[in-house]
């Protein structure tokens, strides 16, 4: 039990988390150390280069000078000149005039090669012994000189070629002479090297404060997943969970909690839904069932004996039908309702929203009849176009229709009228009770039915399926307020054009 805690602390997500911040911490302090130092190292170097062609360019006129002083008198190393003699006192102008100007151009040392040839080619001015040339050459390679020769303006700054030194070759044409600067690159190594001791304090003060915030982090972000999960199994396996742990932080995983909160809200409405469904249907079946086999056995008594009663007999019959057309209504319900929540595809095609119309008020002729009510439909003559399912339409007009024959009085008028603006709407408007301020919202929930009946037991469905089917045509059916008396429902839909052949027989006048 012990090494399984030890796994998931040091592989669990929050040693994960903390592993990745660390790797990503890591890994980025490391390139940025390969890609920063090398380039300060260059800017550094490209600096100093700098600088000197800058210095050389200031100090111009004192390097002209070196003409002045007749170093051509200067006798090889191996030979002392004479104190107070010309030649010595050439060595020592040469000699200031180097200290000077190294001094000037902060470089390391100055160095004189005269006289130059046609070629390019000079001796070092004291240096004449080729073992010593040989070894000052080999130290300190003078090949800048023949690049300085040739330079348009006489000057030619590089860096060595093992990249130590920066180096400037300086063609003098009025003395003969080619002078040749060298300064040194260890302090530019130096400050690296500085740079990249405090880089490596930085980065590793970096990792130890990454571990301080990474690791309180990963234990609050997996205790509020652990959190979440423990509801998720006790809600899972039906356990008594109140409600998911509140969580406010506007994160991925605040938003996990607040989406499981709704989750479990909209269960929880399931849930009351399906039980007032189980308790509703449970009633509503009982019923009409109970009543049903009453009137079946009374019938079978009836028509049993040796004297049918068959007036009597015809009674229990029509009420067996109401009670029989009751329970074909609830089924059809149940079935609208599976549907809808099975989101079965529904069809979207042009309709001609006055025939329907029509066709479907003519189905409730008889009905509306045996109550005394009349149906009408009101339009302008003009057809009106819709992109919906024939199907759905039309039972949301059944509904419509069969709701306000319930409440309709005796001698009144149902009006469905077809519109055209602003979208194609159907409208239907009864002159009954209405609808009660507090009940506009609750009729259109499943299972919930207004207090005005017109003394007719009903499921509380039809207006629910309805709406649902109306939104999922891209519509809306709303309770709106009518011009009188009773209630108006409008059915809005998505319009569209006529189809191509009824275009063309609105335009041959057919």
């Amino acid at each position: 039990m012990l090494l399984a805690r030890l796994r998931w602390s040091a592989f669990g997500l929050r040693g994960r988390i903390v592993g990745a911040v660390l790797a990503t911490t890591a890994i980025s302090l490391g390139v940025a150390a390969l890609i920063l130092l090398p380039r300060l190292e260059t800017s550094l170097k490209n600096a100093t280069k700098t600088s000197l062609s800058k210095a050389i360019g200031a100090n111009t006129s004192d390097i002209q000078h070196l003409y002045r002083i007749k170093f051509l008198l200067i006798p090889d190393a191996a030979v002392i000149p004479a104190k107070r003699s010309a030649a010595s006192a050439a060595a020592t102008a040469l000699v200031n005039w180097q200290t000077n100007l190294a001094r000037r151009l902060g470089a390391a040392n100055v160095t004189v090669c005269a006289p130059v040839d046609q070629n390019g080619n000079c001796n070092l001015l004291g240096q004449q012994d080729p073992t010593t040339r040989a070894a000052i050459t080999a130290s300190q390679p003078f090949d800048d000189g023949q690049h300085a020769f040739t330079a348009p303006d006489g000057v030619f700054v590089s860096f060595s070629p093992d990249g130590s030194t920066v180096r400037a070759a300086i063609y003098l044409k009025k003395a003969e002479a080619i002078v040749f600067v060298r300064g040194s690159l260890k302090e530019v190594g130096s400050a690296v090297a500085a740079v990249r001791r405090a880089f490596e304090i930085a980065a590793l003060v970096a990792i130890v404060l990454t571990i301080l915030v990474a690791i309180p982090l990963a234990g609050r972000l997996v205790r509020r997943l652990q959190r979440l999960r423990q509801a998720a199994l006790q809600l899972a396996i039906g356990g008594n969970v109140g409600n998911f742990p509140a969580d406010r932080a506007r994160d991925e995983v605040g938003d996990l909690a607040r989406s499981f909160s709704i989750m479990q809200r909209r269960l929880r409405q399931q849930e009351e839904a399906r039980r007032a469904f189980v308790a509703t249907a449970s009633h509503e079946l009982r019923t009409p069932l109970a009543s049903l086999e009453g009137m079946l056995e009374l019938l079978a008594d009836d028509l049993q004996g040796e004297e049918p009663d068959l007036e009597d007999a015809a009674a229990l019959l029509d009420r067996s039908r109401v009670q029989s057309r009751r329970l074909a209504r609830l089924a059809a319900d149940l079935l609208d309702l599976s549907r809808i929540d099975a989101e079965v595809s529904l069809r979207s095609e042009p309709i001609e929203l006055g025939e329907l119309g029509r066709a479907v008020s003519a189905e409730f002729e008889l009905p509306s009849a045996s109550r005394g009510v009349t149906i009408s439909l009101v339009d302008d003559g003009r057809p009106v176009w819709a992109l919906a399912d024939p199907g759905s339409v039309a039972r949301i007009l059944r509904i419509l229709l069969d709701n306000a024959l319930r409440v309709a009085p005796e001698g009144s008028e149902i009006r469905v009228s077809v519109r055209s603006s602003p979208e194609p709407m159907l409208i239907v408007s009864d002159e009954g009770p209405g609808v009660a301020q507090d009940e506009r919202a609750l009729i259109f929930e499943r299972f919930k039915r207004g207090r005005e009946t017109g003394g007719e037991a009903g499921f509380g469905l039809g207006l629910a399926i309805g709406r649902e089917l109306a939104q999922r045509m891209g519509g809306s059916l709303l309770l709106t307020e009518g011009d009188g008396p009773g209630a108006t429902f409008t059915l809005r839909l998505q319009p569209t054009e006529a189809p191509a052949a009824d275009r063309l027989a609105s335009n041959a006048g057919v």
